[in-house]
């Protein structure tokens, strides 16, 4: 019959040599992949793929109908039942935590507070004026959109789509600054040392670029509406070496240089003319000077580096419905762009989807060791505090060899990075099959021990107590075989005396 063949040919050991040797190619494959693309491609590319998933369920269907080709089992089958349901269970469990698992990051600063955990996978989302938000996952490295086929996501119930026009895998993103008719103050200048060269755009209205740390020295860019307020800005004391651009009233541009003593130099700022400073050498030249500017983007494709990690990517979105259309935008990973929409702002954004804990994780503080007579870190850990609704508040100590395990989740000390404060970052995962994994492992280890341990010894005991038995029989048979034969013989003669 066509069943029985099938059944005959999934519990054939061919069947079973052909596919772990698969698998085990694919795994060491898998990992060379993962140390030269990262963990998030080996993810995409291997681990989470559809053929991955069907090499292991042909393997879990290959132990199963072996398994029950030998039903009903006999005593001698418990070491291979054992080990065959315990292979079956351990491939349950890393199905289990491959699917429903997390694994995510989180960074916290030195006293911060959190409780979202980014995960691994990229995601579009939206948010629409009114409160609307929606999350579309995405994995354009396999399937990107390109002009003729585009990808659209419609945000429920708001008659709203998501367009994705186009993809660049990796991208050079250059931010810069241009003349309006209406805008704040902007200038780009350039720091010239001797060992390096640094140059970058300050402005008055941008929070993240009124100000510059280059590591020798910060810069900053205020405007002034009095002299005396001039004055106190270009005075501005850090405890570092510091230099303030401020833009006097009368539309003078003028600088202050304060060093970590606290010593200050002011003076005008001509453009393209250089201003030497007391550090090393180092030279200052302000080449642009915007009095009205309009901040100016340009995306362009690079190429790309080999770890997904190291990676920029960027999707070209609009949004359609019934109040039109926005213009197309790129959008770079990790980032949320603000759109006209309907008379209001609504935001658009390519990064990582984020899940709540159950409770929040607070930096109590961090600490890394370096080796001697170098920069890189020998060891670094943090101290967390645990504030969980249900158990209450606890404090831990992670470390790169020594993780926290609470309610489930692990958390893991992943890396660091250096500044005022320090952040730490923790790789968080949970595995709801990690204890069918255990049970799995536990069974197998019993299944083996039982096939060449147990298994041999009771088989010696058996053939021991049957020998015994044997010769018991052949003893209790031998004695009424002799006492017949002398029965035969008679009483001995006695001997006749001579004469």
């Amino acid at each position: 019959m066509l069943g029985s063949r099938i059944f005959d040919a999934l519990a054939s050991l061919r069947l079973a040599v052909v596919t772990m040797a698969t698998l085990g190619t694919v795994c060491i494959t898998g990992t060379f992949y993962e140390m030269n693309h990262g963990t998030p491609a080996a993810q995409r590319d291997v681990y989470r793929t559809w053929w991955f998933a069907l090499i292991l369920a042909t393997l879990g269907a290959n132990i199963f109908c072996a398994m029950m080709k030998r039903y009903p089992w006999k005593k001698h089958h418990t070491g291979f039942v054992m080990a065959h349901i315990g292979i079956l269970t351990l491939l349950a469990g890393s199905l289990l935590s491959l699917h429903l698992g997390l694994d995510g990051n989180l960074a916290l600063y030195e006293g911060e507070t959190g409780s979202r955990v980014a995960l691994l996978d990229k995601a579009l989302q939206v948010a629409l004026p009114g409160g609307t938000y929606a999350s579309f996952p995405v994995v354009f490295e396999k399937d990107p959109p390109r002009p003729g086929h585009e990808r659209r996501f419609t945000v429920p119930g708001a008659g709203v789509s998501m367009v994705a026009e186009d993809f660049l895998p990796h991208v050079a993103l250059h931010e810069s600054y241009e003349a309006a008719e209406d805008g704040a103050p902007a200038l780009h200048f350039i720091l010239d040392a001797p060992f390096a060269r640094e140059e970058s755009w300050l402005a008055v209205a941008d929070p993240a670029r009124a100000h510059v740390d280059f590591g020798p020295a910060a810069f900053g860019f205020h405007a002034a509406r009095t002299e005396s307020e001039a004055a106190e800005l270009m005075r501005e004391a850090t405890g570092k070496n510091n230099v303030s651009f401020v833009l006097a009233p009368g539309g003078h541009l003028r600088y202050g240089l304060t060093t970590k003593e606290g010593r200050t130099t002011t003076g005008d700022v001509e453009v393209g003319r250089a201003v030497e400073t007391p550090w090393m050498g180092m030279k200052i030249v302000v080449d642009r000077f915007l009095e009205k500017a309009a901040p100016r983007r340009t995306v362009s494709p690079a190429p790309p580096p080999e770890k997904d990690e190291r990676r920029l990517s960027a999707v070209k979105v609009h949004l359609e419905g019934a109040n039109g259309r926005t213009p197309p935008d790129w959008v770079v990973w990790t980032e949320a762009r603000k759109v006209a929409w309907a008379g209001n702002a609504a935001t658009v954004a390519y990064r990582a989807p984020e899940v709540a804990l159950p409770f929040r994780v607070s930096l109590l503080r961090f600490n890394s060791d370096k080796y001697p007579g170098s920069n890189m870190p020998a060891t670094y850990e943090s101290w967390v505090r645990l504030d969980d609704p249900e158990r209450g508040v606890s404090e831990h100590h992670i470390s790169m060899n020594h993780p926290l395990h609470y309610r489930g989740y692990i958390f893991f000390q992943a890396s660091f990075v250096e500044g005022e404060p320090m952040m730490s970052i923790f790789s968080v995962a949970r595995s709801p099959g990690l204890p069918l994994v255990y049970v799995g492992v536990s069974l197998i280890s019993l299944g083996v021990l039982w096939m060449f341990y147990v298994k041999p010894m009771l088989a010696r005991r058996d053939a021991a107590r049957a020998l015994r038995a044997h010769k018991e029989r052949e003893n209790r048979h031998e004695a009424p075989s002799a006492d017949a034969a002398r029965g035969r013989a008679g009483p001995a003669e006695p001997a006749s005396s001579g004469a």
